[in-house]
């Protein structure tokens, strides 16, 4: 496995020696065991040149990009610039985007963690695609790039050879969801288990503060909880008005004013949001997932999801740019729940 970090100034020097680090590792690993090195690392600029990272230390690289450099996979870091720099740094980030568009279609695995997803967003790799990025990004994503399917509670994404994972340290769980794609689940497994990386499954929800849910809007927020936390029960318009200190009447306004919906609407699509992610991110059972959504009987979870979700996989667009005709995550995941059973 052959893997490039494209190293763009601001970027995150911790997480280029870590990769780095956690590959040699890898590779030591392997050679004890008298197995073949798996695995190279190259750290590459715009121009070959030694970078200077966000912290203000420089960072030696390997070399420039090239058009016709193989790799299996390129990772994006993270930057640390302020708005000021990120808008002296946009040739920088345009001439970057062009490469990757033309690596992704060349067939490489591209990846991007933290603010390094704004990278492939920008080049146009993200549109109708599914992605995610940490918490406190999400709300400047969604105005920049309004056509990307985001995943706000996922810690990680996969869909069209394209990874996406969400905070400053999430590059651990780009690393070896990459390593799963192109050496396997069990090579995977041995780097987590040699570098005590704790793979368990896990949202970006229980790391988002408080108050900063309550500043999205303290009525959606109180009602997302609300439904997701239901439990067996079904959550009914009914309950969350009396949960929410509102009759049936107020908080049907209130949701056509704030979502342009009904009530029963939003319960839906939290429930079954909540159920994709766990889907994606988890290797429960469709059943338990179900009955975590609130859904005691599976049928009609499956039928939520594809009324939910079939219309919009309809509409979204094949892998651009030369690439090989891979379905989409999301087209996947339904055909997943049509043939599970």
């Amino acid at each position: 496995m052959k893997v490039a970090i494209l190293a763009v100034e601001g970027c995150m020097h911790s997480a280029i020696a870590g990769i780095a680090d956690i590959l040699s590792l890898a590779n030591h690993v392997m050679q004890q065991s008298a197995a073949k090195s798996r695995f190279t690392c190259q750290t590459l600029s715009l121009d070959g040149k030694p970078v200077r990272a966000g912290g203000g230390r420089m960072v030696a690289v390997d070399g420039a990009i090239d058009r016709h450099a193989r790799f299996d996979a390129i990772i994006v870091p993270g930057n640390l610039v302020d708005h000021v720099t990120a808008e002296r740094l946009q040739p920088q980030y345009a001439r970057a985007g062009a490469w990757l568009r033309q690596q992704h279609a060349n067939g490489r695995l591209i990846g991007a963690f933290c603010s390094g997803v704004f990278l492939l967003a920008g080049a146009g790799l993200l549109d109708n695609r599914r992605a995610t990025i940490t918490w406190w990004l999400q709300g400047e994503l969604r105005q920049r790039h309004p056509t990307i399917d985001l995943a706000a509670d996922a810690v990680i994404t996969a869909a069209d050879r394209l990874v996406c994972a969400a905070g400053p340290m999430s590059w651990v769980d780009l690393l070896l969801r990459l390593i799963e794609m192109i050496e396997g689940k069990e090579i995977a497994k041995l780097c987590a288990d040699y570098v005590v990386i704790d793979t368990a499954q896990r949202t970006q929800s229980i790391f988002m503060p408080v108050g900063y849910l309550l500043s999205q809007d303290p009525l959606l927020t109180r009602a997302d909880l609300l439904v997701r936390r239901t439990g067996k029960a079904p959550m009914t318009v009914k309950r969350l008005a009396g949960a929410l200190g509102l009759s049936e009447r107020t908080l049907n306004r209130k949701f056509q004013e704030l979502t342009h919906e009904p009530p029963q609407a939003f319960i839906m699509r939290r429930r079954v949001e909540h159920a994709r992610t766990l889907l994606e991110t988890t290797t429960q059972p469709i059943k338990a997932i179900a009955r975590t959504a609130g859904y005691e009987d599976e049928s009609s979870f499956r039928k939520a999801f594809r009324k939910l979700y079939l219309d919009v996989t309809a509409g979204l667009s094949r892998p651009a740019d030369g690439a090989d005709g891979v379905e989409t995550s999301l087209a996947c995941q339904i055909r997943r729940f049509s043939f599970c059973i």
